[in-house]
């Protein structure tokens, strides 16, 4: 299956996040607008989008989701206002899951945004392109990631190990 990156998400800069997020609806067949993201998902220029904001910005969408994570001991200022944001639409904020709960949401077909360091030390969001008990394959990668590999990359310092799972299985468009 091919599909069209739209060149306002192609060239923004730090832009897993986004794209995770974009990649997601265009499976449910919604097609949003590139800025909406941007708003809904608190993208910053330069920096890209938090974890939590990403997961707010799901919920914005009507989406039953959960936000995994260790805990953050240096918070920037957008992750604590998404924090905020998660505590007045009542976004689970629940502890870090390992790579078998991950597997386990994924095949219950909930979709899988996972936050890891890549191989070259980049902070990187990615939706779940398919998991087994050995390895791990995203949407934004031609290459499947060895389960302790992408264990190991989500231990890396201030990954905090986060996951946001979303549950499509009851979902209607509003």
């Amino acid at each position: 299956m091919s599909m069209e990156i739209p060149d306002e998400l192609a060239n923004l800069e730090a832009n897993g996040g986004i794209y995770a997020v974009w990649m997601l609806l265009q499976h449910l067949g919604i097609d949003a607008d590139i800025q909406q993201l941007i708003e809904v998902c608190a993208y910053e220029a330069g920096q890209g989008t938090t974890t939590i904001g990403l997961a707010v910005g799901l919920k914005k969408f009507g989406f039953q989701v959960k936000f995994y994570t260790e805990h953050d001991p240096e918070l920037q200022d957008s992750e604590k206002r998404s924090y905020a944001e998660a505590d007045q639409l009542e976004l689970p904020v629940l502890p870090a899951i390992g790579y078998a709960q991950i597997q386990q949401a994924f095949e219950q077909n909930q979709f899988v945004i996972v936050y890891y360091d890549t191989l070259e030390g980049v902070g990187n969001h990615s939706l779940v392109y398919d998991i087994d008990e050995t390895e791990i394959s995203f949407f934004d990668s031609f290459d499947a990631m060895p389960a302790d590999v992408f264990e190991q990359q989500r231990g890396a310092e201030g990954i905090c190990r986060q996951v946001i799972t979303v549950d499509v299985n009851n979902y209607v468009a509003s």
